[in-house]
């Protein structure tokens, strides 16, 4: 492969590695990342159209106008950093069209690194990660050849000491550039090797180098996915748009935990129509208990036992104005990885708990939440449920039966399915069998804009979740039994690699909780069983994805979220100060002050002294080191023996030529630089010619040269100091 082929092929990946971690951040559409990148390759024919000024003055009116309109668009719209970033990427089409020499190959270089910077701001995904080393191996080996091409441009064109405009320097730098033996495989490894010296020296650096002000007091953030469900409104219909996403929305860690699993999340109560609204919004913030967790309803019930539940849940950021916390089946408490550091964050952690017993979290913003959910089964005792009775608290009746006026057969449905059932649970269960038994679930369903539940519960009888829980509901409360609407998730996929249970988008669940009187609610799942076998989602590739899966979760939490926090428990770590699992989400978290103070005691206690000791002979030796191996290479540079008259005449004329500008690039040969100097210098063409072969003889032959070369020498030397005096304007 040719030298400059090479390179252009290496600038090619620099270019589509920036370019493929800005597109995978989803913030821009394929033709504006695209674009770019097919410049790029027009770029290998186009180059030379940019030699003329007209070329590049009508590229610089194009970019003049794009800035304009990037700048008006941002202005208008008010997003800068979304037109910053589409201005960047045109920049770097237009440059990509023009790379000629040296200075345009450094140019698109810097654009790159641009589009890489920006990618680091809108793309904290896997996807940036894994982009980044092959980005940073071509960026090295490119700005190598940059330097490799300077020198041949230099070798060329003139620039050192030789008059422009030569005509035959453009037909020398095609040869030059179209040379095979420039560049062997072994510059391509010792590049690889380097780059992976850095990014492993890179690596010491991000995990020990305190990390105050990114990642603790301003932390990165991921932008949050959007949940229908999970704002305080939904409307009938939303789940269809998400139940094949497979996003995992969080992951739970529990003993024994297998799917499906139920992860409760928030109720609804207010029906109106089509729509779901959340009334019970009044919020008041809640105490920690002496072991640091909030408990949940009134009264406290007690949150030990075997029949109590610990999960540890990993939530990714959603959308949304409400943070709202996920337990399976019925929380009893929740609490955050105590850190005595905690008390330094500006925006802390706060749990606030509405009127329905629905708890949220607020802190930091688009950042994931790792917290420990206690829960206890629901209520599904028959003969308890069954003894509750009616005396409904007026409070609360008010709020779950209240219903806007429904169709009188649906009415009249409620009163054929409940039959002559003894007790509300009685009448719940008979609701339950009837959907299972007469209704499908389906993911393609339409009921009309006038009244989709009624259409659903008279005459269509198929949908999703949301259907069968509002059906069930409303019925409910025409029967006289206060009830609501709950969102969450339901079932998951275990993923083995990393030992969780994994919840994806296309888990949101609806289901439906009843009031029993001095028992509480009670769950039921009115969703025929059909919905959790449409959820499995075990394909061919189900292994790789869990794989991918693990490997993006490490990704966000020991690197995008990589902190103080985790950091000092990294440290604490490593003298096996903490005591829990290195398989938890909260690894790296929870530190108490008493940790924290072991900790300083260790690192006090470490012996400074002989590590500073250590530093200093280590800086030393390198020192020598390098010291030796420049008088070896000088040694091995300077060819020849002193002595000899040819060589120290050789020497002497060197240094003459490098006082009047005439330097032997690394890519030249002693022969092409007298050949060079010639050209420049008619007059002394032969005297450099003679001593230089003089040299070489002496060097190479087996003979001495006999006399002579210090005679060429003063010629050479007279012949510049004739040169020199003649640019000057003086008479020589």
């Amino acid at each position: 492969m040719t030298f400059d082929r090479l390179h252009r092929l290496a600038t090619l990946g620099v270019i589509a590695a920036g370019l493929m971690a800005v597109h995978f951040s989803g913030e821009f559409p394929l033709w504006l990342t695209g674009t770019p990148l097919v410049a790029a390759l027009a770029g290998w024919r186009t180059h030379p159209w940019f030699r003329s000024k007209k070329a590049v003055a009508g590229a610089g009116v194009m970019t003049a106008f794009a800035g304009v309109g990037a700048l008006w668009l941002a202005f208008a719209g008010g997003d800068y950093l979304y037109w910053a970033i589409a201005f960047a990427l045109m920049l770097g089409a237009v440059k990509s069209l023009m790379l000629r020499d040296d200075a345009d190959f450094m140019q698109m270089y810097a654009l790159s690194f641009l589009h890489v910077m920006a990618a680091a701001v809108i793309n904290p995904g896997l996807s940036f990660g894994i982009l980044m080393f092959p980005y940073v191996v071509l960026l090295v080996l490119g700005l190598m050849l940059t330097n490799l091409r300077r020198g041949i441009q230099e070798q060329a064109s003139g620039r050192v000491g030789e008059a422009q405009g030569d005509p035959d320097a453009a037909r020398r730098l095609q040869g030059a550039l179209a040379r095979r033996d420039l560049v062997h495989g072994g510059f391509v490894s010792v590049t690889v090797g380097v780059t992976l010296s850095v990014f492993l020296i890179s690596l010491v650096f991000f995990f020990l180098f305190p990390r105050l002000g990114f990642g603790f007091f301003a932390q990165q953030s991921r932008r949050g996915m959007a949940i229908s469900g999970f704002s305080e409104e939904v409307t009938l219909g939303d789940f269809g748009n998400i139940a094949e996403d497979p996003q995992v929305v969080m992951r739970v860690r529990a003993p024994g935990a297998r799917p499906p699993l139920r992860m409760r999340g928030q109720s609804l109560d207010a029906y109106e129509g089509n729509t779901w609204r959340k009334t019970t919004t009044r919020r008041s913030q809640m105490t920690l208990d002496p072991e640091g967790r909030v408990r949940v309803g009134r009264p406290r019930a007690p949150i030990e036992g075997p029949d109590v539940v610990a999960q540890e849940i990993y939530l990714e950021p959603l959308a949304g104005t409400p943070r709202v916390l996920f337990g399976m089946s019925m929380p009893l408490a929740y609490q955050r990885p105590p850190n005595a550091l905690e008390a330094l964050r500006p925006a802390r952690w706060r749990f606030f708990q509405d009127a329905s017993g629905d708890v949220t979290l607020t802190g930091p913003e688009a950042v994931s939440i790792v917290y420990t959910a206690y829960s206890r089964s629901a209520p599904d005792d028959p003969a308890r449920l069954r003894g509750a009775g009616r005396d409904y608290p007026q409070e609360l009746a008010e709020v779950y039966l209240a219903l806007p006026p429904q169709q009188a057969g649906v009415e009249a449905l409620a009163r054929a399915v409940a039959g002559d059932a003894a007790t509300p649970y009685d009448a719940a269960v008979a609701l339950v069998d009837h959907f299972h038994r007469n209704f499908r679930y389906t993911l393609d369903s339409e009921h009309g804009d006038l009244d989709p539940l009624a259409n659903f519960l008279l005459t269509n009888r198929e949908g999703h979740c949301e259907y069968f829980a509002s059906g069930m509901v409303v019925l409910l409360r025409l029967l006289g039994i206060p009830a609501r609407i709950v969102n969450g998730f339901a079932g998951g996929v275990y993923n083995e690699y990393g030992d969780y249970v994994a919840l994806r988008r296309a888990d949101a669940h609806s289901w439906v909780e009843a009031y029993f009187p001095g028992v509480g609610w009670a769950t039921f799942e009115p969703t025929p069983p059909a919905f959790l076998d449409m959820r499995s989602g075990r394909g061919l590739l189900a292994d790789l994805r869990d794989a991918i899966d693990a490997v993006q979760l490490a990704w966000y939490r020991w690197v995008v979220e990589y902190n103080l926090e985790k950091q000092i428990g990294f440290l604490a770590s490593l003298f096996r100060l903490k005591r829990a699992s290195t398989s938890g989400f909260s690894d790296g978290m929870g530190l108490t002050r008493n940790e924290i103070r072991e900790l300083g005691r260790h690192l006090r206690d470490l012996p400074w002294r002989g590590v500073g000791l250590g530093l200093v002979a280590f800086l030393g030796l390198g020192l020598v080191s390098r010291w030796t191996l420049r008088r070896r290479r000088r040694a091995s540079s300077a060819l020849g023996d002193p002595a000899d008259p040819a060589v120290a005449a050789y020497r002497q004329m060197r240094k003459e030529l490098k006082r009047h500008g005439f330097v032997r690039a690394s890519s030249e040969t002693q022969l092409e630089l007298a050949e060079r100097v010639g050209r420049a210098v008619p007059g002394i063409r032969d005297a450099v010619r003679a001593v230089t072969w003089a040299y070489l003889k002496a060097v190479f032959g087996d003979r001495r040269a006999q006399g002579g070369p210090e005679v060429q020498v003063d010629a050479v030397r007279r012949g510049l100091r004739d040169r020199g005096a003649r640019d000057s304007g003086r008479a020589p």
